[in-house]
């Protein structure tokens, strides 16, 4: 049956594949527009008779590196919206709901997952892809907002309740939801391990490239305030400007990719209540498996779009640590790697500022209350091939083991490397283990995805753990951007 009844509707879908069915658009929230801007979602109002889902939902307003996929849906401030692919005649089915990345200021539901028919085919795995809103109309700290800050975030909680509610109508069973997520997507998995408005809605966990990235209240007043200067309007002129001036001023602030790591959710007091890490060590996702995934060289791809990108090592580390300290940590990169030149040199520091070590921080939290399972990918960019710019493919080989490489692989499958990721998600989703010894055990065994093969290794992170020993800081942006955080 192509028909699926909602507890606010019934919908009809399509079959997409063999013994696949596919729905699409399902408003899982209210449009987030007018007097619901910056808001925390509502529930979606109910409708009569069927409603075709059969084209996707608007994406939010975002700025992109260039012009959109052919056949991209359109963006719009209404953009509430969430997928469900399913087997045909799925009953009882595991669910993997997947949050994209892009930065917190880019994306949509399809990206890397498509419409989620490789896991539905190869797992029999019921597969929702959501929208939220994104950048400053998801993350801007609205003065005299309570709460504020984090409205994407509240975007795909409701989300994921709406999946606990509605997901046996399309086959899955609702205490079977891992929840996967990439990049922003990643740290957002993070954040819901932490939420508590999230506990009891998933039972697995899985990121790639996440770890935790929140604004801190200093760094929220300073972006809100030069956002509004952008802007040229007052906070309560904010529910009244039309969309598109919002993103304007929000791509004055920065544009991509220097504008990454801005945007980011607040401790909001609601959504989240305190450190992500914090809460999750304190037991806040007890009992919830969760797969950390990081590349060898995540940062290669910032490097390579911004190629100033290594050079703001330097002020960044001093900004966290002061110069002594950034000093020692340099010369110990430089030792470990003695045959790296400085801009390589500082692609690593960089990667494990912004993802290795934080991701280390989060197995740490979470391993006393689940098993958690580590590791690293290795491996070519995958997805390439399918890629329309040739310019991205020639640039392929600088592009090994960076950020973002494995998420069609995990996605899509494939041959090798493909392959062996695929099988690994759907085992963590079907079977609540990806198939070797979690990271607890005795020396922290890792999974390494390599050109060759998977293989697992003895504690990779260990130098990394030692350089960084003792240090906490505040994550914010790694470019200068005039005044903002």
């Amino acid at each position: 049956m192509t028909v699926a009844e909602t507890r606010y509707g019934a919908v009809r879908g399509a079959e997409i594949a063999d013994g696949v069915l596919a729905w699409r658009a399902i408003p899982y929230a209210r449009p987030p527009v007018g007097a619901l801007r910056f808001r925390p979602p509502e529930a979606p109002e109910p409708w009569a008779g069927v409603r075709d889902a059969l084209e996707y939902g608007n994406r939010s307003p975002q700025g992109e590196l260039g012009p959109p996929a052919p056949g991209a849906p359109p963006t719009d401030e209404d953009c509430l919206y969430l997928n469900v692919t399913a087997p045909a005649g799925a009953s009882g089915r595991p669910v993997l709901f997947w949050l994209h990345g892009g930065g917190y200021e880019a994306g949509d539901g399809s990206q890397a997952a498509g419409d989620g028919a490789a896991f539905a085919q190869s797992h029999a795995v019921v597969v929702v892809t959501i929208n939220y809103r994104l950048g400053a109309l998801g993350f801007l700290d609205v003065p005299g907002e309570s709460p504020t800050g984090a409205a994407g975030l509240h975007d795909q909680i409701a989300a994921l309740r709406w999946t606990r509610e509605n997901i046996a109508a399309f086959g899955g069973d609702p205490d079977q939801i891992t929840v996967y997520g990439l990049s922003a997507g990643g740290k957002s998995v993070t954040n819901l391990l932490a939420s508590p408005l999230a506990s009891g809605l998933i039972a697995r966990a899985a990121e790639s490239s996440g770890g935790d990235h929140v604004k801190d209240p200093a760094q929220a007043q300073a972006l809100t305030g030069r956002f509004l200067r952008e802007l040229g309007a007052t906070a309560g002129r904010l529910r009244s400007v039309p969309a598109a001036d919002i993103l304007n001023a929000q791509l004055a602030v920065a544009g991509m990719p220097r504008s990454t790591w801005i945007w980011r959710p607040s401790v909001d007091g609601v959504a989240l209540t305190g450190s992500p890490l914090a809460a999750i060590a304190a037991g806040s996702a007890a009992g919830v498996p969760l797969l950390l995934q990081t590349c060898a060289r995540e940062c290669a791809l910032y490097a390579l779009l911004g190629p100033d990108g290594p050079t703001q090592a330097d002020r960044v580390l001093t900004g966290s640590f002061g110069q002594e300290t950034a000093a020692r940590l340099l010369a110990a990169y430089a030792e470990a790697f003695p045959d790296l030149d400085e801009d390589a040199l500082r692609t690593i520091v960089m990667t494990d500022e912004r993802y290795v070590v934080r991701t280390e921080r989060l197995a740490e939290a979470q391993a006393a209350h689940a098993p958690v399972w580590r590791s690293r990918y290795d491996g070519p960019y995958t997805g390439l091939d399918d890629d329309p710019d040739p310019a991205f493919i020639e640039y392929a080989p600088l592009l090994t083991a960076a950020h973002g490489g494995d998420g069609v692989g995990i996605w899509q499958g494939g041959d090798d490397l493909s392959a062996a990721l695929h099988t690994a998600w759907g085992s963590l989703a079907t079977n609540g283990d990806p198939g070797w010894t979690p990271y607890t055990s005795a020396g922290r065994p890792t999974m390494i995805f390599a050109p060759d093969g998977p293989r697992v290794a003895d504690d990779p992170f260990a130098p990394t753990r030692a350089i960084w020993s003792g240090l906490s800081w505040q994550p914010g942006p790694w470019w200068s951007t005039d005044g903002a955080p």
